[in-house]
């Protein structure tokens, strides 16, 4: 019986999922079909059950459900509790399993993709305490790095991020928190845009990048448009810089990994990540 895979979410149009995951359904020539479902929150219980009942080999979540489904799992893996949002749901020993990959999607991108390590010299910029935010500071702190700067309109939310990883956090690194108009110096090796800002070309993320060094990474997570505004601000700098693709192909393989036992091989992670561009041009 063919093995059935969603996304899902409400808005699930702009979702790229279904591009990736059916990609390596067909490269590694498994029974399987993955498609975006929009539900109501009202749907999710049964959807779960249905993983349950194997009827449905798992799922990603996407906005607005990752952090209510915490309630509708079995269990919780580390890194969901970490993140405090599910992206992934999978069956093991009988029991339905909440995972979050953004994370480590994330870290594994800047290792495989774009040759950026963090170290425990290494000073980092978060812009964002949302969903994102958390879900990428979640790996972040497991590479222990000097510096977590945390920017956000609402610097109450961002001293709550704070707070939630003070508790497995290195007593090395270090947490600082800013609000927006916060101008990055030059010792600030990677800036991360963990916000929706300048996706569609909409609300461009204002950030002063002129004291910043050339060597420094700025890594957007948003993916649409492909040159993101803040990416076109790095560009006029000479500053290093990538979008969202990368981080989106390497935490898909991590779910899809969950569900099949398959890690993609990085040269079809790399094909995807063509695809997906092309398919933004």
């Amino acid at each position: 019986m063919k093995s059935k895979l969603f996304v899902i979410g409400k808005p699930i149009k702009h979702s790229r999922s279904p591009i990736i995951h059916n990609f390596w359904i067909e490269k590694y020539s498994l029974n399987a079909s993955y498609n975006k479902l929009e539900i109501n929150q009202t749907e999710i219980k049964d959807l779960v059950q249905e993983v349950r009942e194997d009827k449905i080999r798992g799922f990603n979540v996407t906005i607005p459900y990752k952090k209510v489904m915490i309630d509708f799992v079995d269990e919780v893996e580390e890194s969901a509790h970490r993140s405090k949002a599910i992206n992934t749901v999978y069956k093991a020993k009988d029991k339905v399993i909440g995972a979050n990959t953004d994370g480590i999607g994330f870290i594994t991108s800047l290792n495989k993709d774009l040759n950026f390590h963090i170290t425990s010299n290494t000073n980092v910029m978060c812009i964002g305490a949302g969903g994102a935010a958390y879900g990428i500071v979640s790996s972040l702190v497991e590479c222990n790095p000097k510096i977590i700067k945390i920017i956000n309109r609402t610097q109450s939310l961002g001293i709550d991020l704070m707070q939630h990883f003070s508790k497995f956090v290195s007593s090395k690194t270090l947490f600082e928190v800013y609000p927006i108009g916060y101008k990055p110096d030059n010792n600030v090796d990677l800036i991360v845009n963990c916000t929706s800002c300048g996706m569609n070309g909409k609300d461009p993320l204002d950030i002063e990048l002129g004291s910043v060094s050339k060597k420094t990474l700025v890594y957007d997570i948003v993916y649409e448009p492909c040159q993101t505004p803040l990416m076109k601000t790095a560009d006029k700098k000479e500053i290093q810089n990538t979008n969202g693709f990368f981080m989106l192909a390497r935490q898909a393989a991590e779910s899809f990994y969950k569900w099949f036992g398959i890690m993609p091989k990085d040269s079809h992670v790399n094909e995807v990540i063509r695809i997906l561009k092309k398919y933004n041009d």
